[in-house]
């Protein structure tokens, strides 16, 4: 086995055990600091914004009442999910910006987001 998958593997250990708050976190890193790797910073995600196309429904609600901005779209977001971060809310209204697009629901000429037709 190549030490790279080695560590690798040490180092998707650590990440789930960050994540779910399991035991033995220190034994994983102490073994990947022997193995001279050095430690990332964990990224944990805040949790899923929406589930089940909700997070389409509020961008599609959110533009009911004319174009906006995609800065005005995600501080909607942001005004409805208190609980998530700026930034999370700042990306996954972007990814449903982008899936709404797709299926031709929205459209967006400059800077605007609106929608394609009445739904």
């Amino acid at each position: 086995m190549q030490d790279r998958t080695i560590n690798n593997a040490l180092l998707a250990m650590r990440r789930d055990l960050i994540r779910t708050g399991g035991e033995g976190l220190e034994h994983v890193e102490a073994l990947l600091l022997l193995r001279g790797v050095r430690l990332p910073k964990a990224f944990v995600p805040d949790g899923p914004i929406a589930k089940n196309g909700q997070m389409k429904k509020m961008v599609l609600d959110a533009l009911r009442d004319g174009g906006k901005t995609r800065r005005e779209l995600v501080d909607h977001i942001a005004a409805l999910r208190p609980d998530v971060s700026p930034e999370c809310a700042y990306w996954r209204t972007d990814a449903a910006l982008s899936a709404l697009r797709a299926k031709g629901l929205v459209s967006h000429e400059g800077r605007v987001w609106a929608l394609q037709f009445k739904v």
